[in-house]
């Protein structure tokens, strides 16, 4: 073996630890996930409050105050974050929790995920919930070919730009788009929704998923009309948009 070898066996895992959709469901992440949490006890999270709550949810057996626990700057996510990763080189695993779902994705976990690539270090995703993946197969979209595409504008004139030009997409590749909203602003989305797209595109809500108010419903724009959207005002949801 040779000696960067002998140093990578000795190098901590960097895990890409799922949480729930849902506050406490967690049943809706698999055996290996929830052990591997309770092992792990140095964190890279986006906010440190939801993850010690999650993290007791767990049952994990240490003192929360015990652990160690680096929030991600929102305004700059890579400040701090690779010093603090360096403990991983000293032999220590550690773990990245987003605010909900999957780290990595529509989140800055995937900043830690790059510095360990770039210095050998092994990353493990463990299995959970993705709202992303879960409101495509419970769209009736084409799953073979789509999109993420974030947050989209949040200004009514380049709103309405992107969200045409997404259904140009749909139209001329069928690829399914898929983008989300802040929960409060989803009357808003919806509204200029309804401006943007022609009579018989298609529109998956998919809200407050794996929750007991869950509502997951795919129409043609023109059946969309009349719906009331405050019934949608601060829960989280996915759009999708299909033929």
């Amino acid at each position: 073996m040779s000696s960067n070898e002998n140093a990578q066996s000795k190098y901590g895992k960097l895990y890409m630890m799922p949480c729930p959709i849902v506050d406490e469901h967690i049943d809706s992440l698999s055996v290996e996930a929830i052990d591997r949490i309770r092992q792990t006890s140095h964190f890279v999270v986006e906010r440190a409050r939801t993850a010690r709550r999650f993290i007791k949810i767990a049952g994990h057996p240490m003192a929360i105050s015990n652990l160690t626990i680096f929030e991600l700057d929102k305004n700059d996510p890579s400040n701090g974050l690779h010093s603090f990763l360096e403990i991983l080189k000293e032999g220590t695993d550690v773990g990245v929790f987003s605010e909900a779902g999957c780290p990595g994705i529509a989140d800055p976990g995937h900043l830690s995920v790059t510095y360990c690539h770039e210095n050998d270090i092994d990353v493990v995703p463990l299995i959970g919930p993705s709202s992303i993946l879960l409101g495509l197969i419970s769209s009736g979209m084409n799953g073979q070919n789509f999109a993420f595409n974030g947050y989209l504008p949040n200004k009514s004139p380049k709103l309405i730009q992107k969200l045409k030009s997404l259904e140009q997409l749909v139209m001329k590749t069928n690829q399914t788009q898929i983008f989300m909203e802040a929960p409060y602003r989803n009357e808003f989305m919806l509204e200029h929704c309804m401006k943007a797209f022609s009579p018989n595109l298609r529109l998956c809500i998919a809200c407050d998923i794996n929750g007991p108010d869950q509502f997951i419903k795919t129409k043609i724009i023109k059946k969309w009309k009349g719906t009331h959207w405050k019934q949608f005002h601060k829960r989280p949801s996915i759009f999708l948009i299909g033929k």
